[in-house]
């Protein structure tokens, strides 16, 4: 059977129910814009799937650190023996005990399903299904899955995600508990039926009222999500961070911010959250990687940057302090954080990516050693997340110290390595 053409005359779910009742055996391939998907059949059940550009959450070992079945030292171990010997990544995990054998096949079936739910979002692709006589999978690991039930969720979720993005449109956005979220507590096996049943609708739900004790019942999938909004993360962080699928994160997120348990993060308090995630950073020296032709050329100019800047007490980026003294110190340490940020955008225009850690900067020859440090001696901190860049220093005797901070948002896309973009300063 040849079974061709494009998702917009013939559905996903068609598709499936045909190969499905016709026990077909074969490999379908589905092309988008923005990912080639393949999905193997055998008798009509599906047997396996892979994504050409596939996600990070879709990759095995990703799979099994979110259902913490096996721990990243242990994951660092099985990657470097699979580089050493090319063997897959399964069998490298289950020889050297890591994991067993069940939870592998739990891992492998999510990561199959996590590929074709995503797949069921597609608004525009071509598909192609071959027959074949039979089709390679791992037998002793993977049990082929029936296509009913594949249909059924990939019907309600297809059902309840644009209800899901009209409240949550952003990924980037970051949410915080609220006062009511410290009264929640996870339901008893005999509650969560009211509050899995919990409906979608366009107009407000009727909401799980308060137990008699005046806490808020939440289902384990919820409950789970909350302890993931610190403040720093945004929605596609969590979605990453969450031992659960895609789906079910983002639908306890609606759920959670439905119930007025959790709120959007304000300004300050994103600030806030990214200088105390800076000051847990440590400066971690590595071996020696250098770029003498780019120090030659920019030396001169960042050395300037980084020293004379740091000699300038009236710097009027800076406000009132306690003293002349502390003032002074205060400039100087800022002015050497700015003279930093700019050293660590002139690295990335030349090399295409940041550094892991400032200690680089010196090894490149680009700064000496004393300029990533503050006036009293004290190491900063840098922390380079996906999407900002974090550098923050301390006052002295190592007392946090918001006023030392800069924070700024990196670009996306083809002007990531140009530098960062949308400086956001945070001083005195």
């Amino acid at each position: 059977m040849a079974l061709a053409g494009t998702l917009k005359d013939f559905s996903l779910a068609d598709i499936f129910q045909l190969i499905g009742l016709q026990r077909k055996t074969g490999v379908l391939t589905l092309r988008s814009p923005e990912d080639v998907v393949t999905i193997s059949f055998l008798d009509g059940k599906v047997v396996g799937a892979d994504s050409l550009n596939k996600r990070l959450e879709d990759r095995l070992g990703q799979v099994l650190l979110k259902s913490k079945a096996i721990s990243r030292e242990a994951l660092e171990k099985a990657l470097a023996l699979q580089r050493e010997t090319l063997e897959r990544l399964g069998h490298i995990l289950l020889t050297h005990g890591f994991l067993t054998r069940e939870e592998l096949s739990a891992a492998l079936q999510q990561q199959i399903l996590q590929i074709i739910y995503r797949t069921f979002r597609w608004q525009d692709g071509d598909y192609h299904f071959a027959q074949e006589a039979s089709v390679d999978y791992d037998q002793e690991l993977v049990q082929p899955l029936p296509t009913e039930s594949i249909l059924m969720e990939g019907a309600r979720m297809l059902d309840e995600w644009p209800i899901i993005e009209k409240k949550i449109p952003d990924r980037k956005v970051v949410f915080v508990p609220t006062k009511a979220a410290e009264n929640v507590q996870v339901a008893e096996e005999e509650e969560l039926e009211e509050l899995i049943e919990f409906q979608f609708e366009d107009a407000p739900p009727s909401l799980p009222q308060p137990a008699a004790t005046g806490t808020l019942r939440v289902t384990p999938v919820e409950h789970h999500v909350l302890q993931l909004l610190d403040g720093r993360h945004s929605v596609e962080d969590v979605v990453r961070n969450s031992v659960y699928g895609e789906f079910d994160t983002c639908k306890a997120l609606y759920t959670l911010l439905t119930r007025g348990l959790i709120r959007r993060a304000s300004t300050s308090e994103l600030l806030q959250a990214q200088a105390a995630a800076a000051a847990e950073e440590v400066v971690v020296e590595t071996g020696v990687r250098g770029f003498p032709w780019l120090a030659v050329v920019l030396f001169p100019l960042l050395l300037a940057s980084a020293l004379l800047w740091s000699k300038n007490p009236a710097n009027p980026l800076l406000g009132p302090s306690s003293s002349p003294a502390g003032r002074f110190f205060e400039a100087a340490s800022f002015a050497r954080l700015w003279g930093l940020s700019q050293t660590l955008h002139a690295f990335a225009q030349a090399s295409g990516s940041y550094p892991d850690n400032l200690a680089e900067l010196a090894h490149a020859g680009l700064l000496p050693n004393q300029a990533l440090r503050d006036p009293w001696g004290q190491p900063y901190r840098y922390s380079l997340r996906e999407r900002s860049l974090v550098l923050a220093g301390d006052g002295p005797g190592r007392s946090p110290n918001p006023n030392l901070v800069i924070v700024q948002s990196l670009p996306t896309g083809p002007e990531a390595a140009a530098g960062a973009k949308g400086v956001e300063l945070v001083g005195p």
